[in-house]
């Protein structure tokens, strides 16, 4: 029989250590789970606006340019309650469709959205229109670099290009769910 069976005091403590160590990882990681799944967790309603936010995001990033010669109109209209744009990205969303005319204007406290589907003779094939946000006064801006004193404009009226940027945001006291959505068109 050896002398030394078992554990010492010491090889005790370290295990327990170890442990701990183990447990504060574990814990860190769940309530970090918990927090992530509180975030994702919404009604459907809040889902598909979310979704139609990145989705209008893809879409002003891939706005089709004025230059571009295309059997549909292409131009880039801003205002400050009225946006309206053509984008060939339609992925995902319209699966024959060569290009979708996006409409993004303010409609008594809610922002809506129409897209009208294009096919390749400029012809519609179909209209969608959605609640993107509801209980929000939104007000667009463009922002134009080209300008000597570059500066957010409420309106577009460059006919040969697109904005440098473009912005939605909700006037105070709006609806809180709504954060300022800034968008760079990719295409120039």
């Amino acid at each position: 029989m050896n002398a030394r069976s078992g554990l010492s005091l010491f090889e005790l403590l370290i295990a327990l250590a170890l442990l701990a160590l183990i447990a504060i990882g574990l814990s860190g990681a769940l309530s970090f789970a918990v927090a992530v799944y509180d975030r994702v967790r919404l009604d459907p309603q809040q889902y598909e606006q979310v979704a139609l936010k990145a989705r209008l995001r893809s879409w002003l990033a891939n706005a089709t340019p004025p230059t571009g010669i295309a059997p549909y109109p292409v131009e880039f209209v801003g205002a400050a309650t009225r946006l309206e744009f053509t984008t060939t990205h339609a992925k995902g969303f319209a699966l024959e469709a060569a290009a979708l005319r996006v409409l993004v204007e303010s409609d008594g406290g809610d922002l809506l959205i129409t897209i009208t589907e294009m096919d390749d003779d400029g012809e519609t094939l179909a209209t969608h229109t959605e609640i993107v946000a509801q209980d929000i006064s939104p007000a667009l801006s463009f922002f134009d670099s080209h300008l000597d004193d570059s500066a957010w404009g409420g309106t577009w009226s460059d006919a040969s290009r697109l904005p440098d940027l473009v912005r939605i945001q909700a006037t105070k006291n709006d609806n809180a769910n709504w954060h300022t959505f800034i968008v760079k068109p990719l295409l120039k």
